[in-house]
């Protein structure tokens, strides 16, 4: 991740994040293999430390945590990597693309959970599609950060939690 930070996608290589990290390429190639499987790995790898699926009891707190949590995880300099990366050059290269659609597609997934539950408890319609919650939360705190180069801050955050939990 700090190769990333510091170099950016396209100067990435596992040679120079093996250097990094003292240890020999061919552990990178072997365990990895692309700089593709290694990015989707530490993408994977920000996202459970920063962003964990929660269970306050409500809809609302489920999303509030979920959107902190990602904002949180998104402003870091590891995180703003990943993501301008991933929007930079995924429109160019096919395999980083297909690795962050899996990275996204395994989150939403995980992050529906909150939305099942909501549905469980009646909070929610049956018919709530759990990855459009999910995506209409997340989509507003990347806008800022991608679009306006804004960091979302806890209000906004609450605002929009507030909207699509009603």
């Amino acid at each position: 991740m700090a190769e990333l930070a510091e170099t950016g996608y396209a100067a990435l290589t596992l040679a120079n994040v093996a250097a990094r990290a003292g240890v020999n390429k061919t552990t990178l190639y072997r365990r990895w293999g692309t700089r593709e499987a290694l990015v989707l790995d530490a993408m994977l790898a920000l996202a459970g430390e920063g962003v964990r699926i929660p269970d306050t009891g409500s809809l609302h707190g489920d999303l509030l945590a979920i959107a902190r949590g990602a904002a949180a995880t998104a402003a870091t300099p590891q995180g703003q990597a990943v993501v301008r990366a991933v929007v930079a050059a995924g429109a160019h290269d096919p395999a980083l693309a297909t690795a962050s659609h899996r990275f996204w597609t395994e989150r939403l997934t995980m992050d529906g959970v909150v939305v099942e539950r909501a549905v469980a408890r009646g909070e929610l319609p049956p018919e709530t599609d759990p990855r459009t919650v999910i995506e209409a939360v997340l989509g507003p705190i990347y806008f800022r950060l991608l679009v306006l180069g804004e960091e979302p801050d806890p209000v906004f955050i609450g605002r929009v939690v507030a909207l699509i939990a009603r």
